[in-house]
C-alpha cells in the first residue's frame, strides 16, 4: 500500500518576503528600515555609545534611534563629516 502526501501548492507573489511560521509560508510586510553594511569596529563603537545613552537616560535605545540621531547630528556639520569620511577611508583602505 503506498502513501500519496497530498500538499496543497501555495502561490507566491514574485517579489514578496515571506517567513515559514512552522506550518506554513505567511507574508512579511516590509521593513521600512534601511539596511546598511558597517565595519565591526564602527559597530563596537555603537554599542558602546549606546550603553552610555541608556546610563544617561536610564533605559536602553534601539540600535536604529542611536545610529539615526547620530547621523542627523553629524549632517548639521557636513565639512566635519567630510573630514571624518577622509581620515576613515584612509585608516580602511591605507
Amino acid at each position: 500500500m503506498s502513501e500519496e502526501v497530498s500538499q496543497k501548492e501555495e502561490v507566491f507573489d514574485k517579489g514578496k518576503l515571506y517567513q515559514f511560521d512552522g506550518s506554513r509560508f505567511v507574508q512579511v510586510e516590509p521593513s521600512k528600515e534601511i539596511k546598511v553594511p558597517i565595519t565591526e569596529e564602527a559597530m563596537m563603537e555603537i554599542q558602546e555609545l549606546r550603553k552610555t545613552v541608556q546610563k544617561s537616560i536610564g533605559m536602553r535605545p534601539e540600535l536604529s534611534l542611536v545610529v539615526s540621531a547620530m547621523i542627523v547630528e553629524m549632517a548639521k556639520n557636513p565639512e566635519e563629516v567630510v573630514n571624518a569620511v577622509k581620515s576613515y577611508g584612509q585608516k580602511i583602505y591605507g
